[in-house]
């Protein structure tokens, strides 16, 4: 009986986990269930919330072993991230990921089964960017970022409050933004904000290409998502903190399997 071609893929990829693989899904995996278990809920949407955390800690780990298997894991949490985000009126964050994320999720995996390996690893042929390409990415996010900041800077309580009104008035609901905010604890964190939610926009393109360099790019949004948290008075501040530093131990080792799997022979 032929096995079928995604069981066998998720066998390959976890045939091939490593011991420090094993230990970094591990940390993550005990950050998530010790976020879930310290808000004290366990209703449906929190075990959703729980599931959905785990199932990214998966894409994050395999993203770095440049296994195809992410993508799968990336997919069913896509879902259920907008489903969170929908009943926790995120819009701004649920429209992201509805029209973005998710349609991403498919086309990294349609471009990363063109780069598969002829082997039973389960992993892909990545490459590096030119110069040229590197250039035009930098302005690209420079550019968007200030444009961000200024807006929400200049439009965004106003913005906000526009949206607010129009919720309240057809009955939808209290509606919340990830990036538009009124209550930055300093302008610092509006600044990393806007960086973060372009830089992860654009980072996300240069991962389905499968080009080495977005390993850099996602030390830097996690190094910025941790001077971002450690600015916060939030009750989950150290909780969110202590994933980013282990996504940040992951994004150094995606930066050393990149570079490894570039030079590998086919």
């Amino acid at each position: 009986m032929r096995k079928n071609r995604y069981v066998t893929l998720l066998y390959l990829t976890f045939r091939s986990l490593n011991a420090f693989e094993v230990l970094l899904l591990s940390a993550i995996l005990a950050l998530a269930v010790a976020s879930f278990v310290i808000k004290g809920s366990f209703g449906f949407n929190a075990c959703m919330a729980a599931v959905g955390a785990i199932l990214g800690v998966f894409c994050v780990v395999l993203g770095a072993k440049g296994s195809m298997a992410n993508w799968l894991f990336g997919i069913v949490e896509a879902f259920i991230h907008i489903y969170i985000c929908f009943c926790t009126h995120m819009y701004g964050d649920f429209l992201q990921r509805l029209f973005y994320n998710l349609p991403m999720q498919f086309f990294g995996w349609k471009q990363w089964g063109k780069r598969r390996r002829h082997d039973d690893t389960a992993r892909i042929r990545t490459r590096y960017m030119t110069w040229k390409q590197r250039a035009w990415t930098l302005f690209a996010v420079v550019v968007a970022t200030l444009l961000l900041g200024v807006f929400l800077l200049q439009f965004g309580p106003w913005l906000v409050e526009i949206i607010t009104q129009t919720f309240t008035r057809f009955g939808w609901g209290e509606v919340v933004f990830k990036t538009l905010k009124l209550d930055y604890d300093t302008q610092s964190q509006l600044w990393l904000d806007s960086f973060t939610t372009v830089m992860s926009i654009i980072t996300m393109w240069v991962s389905v290409k499968a080009y080495v360099e977005q390993w850099y790019m996602w030390l830097m949004i996690n190094v910025a998502y941790i001077a971002m948290w450690l600015m916060s008075d939030s009750v989950f501040s150290f909780m969110t903190t202590a994933k980013y530093c282990v996504y940040l131990i992951n994004s150094f080792y995606g930066i050393y399997m990149w570079n490894k799997l570039s030079k590998e022979e086919l």
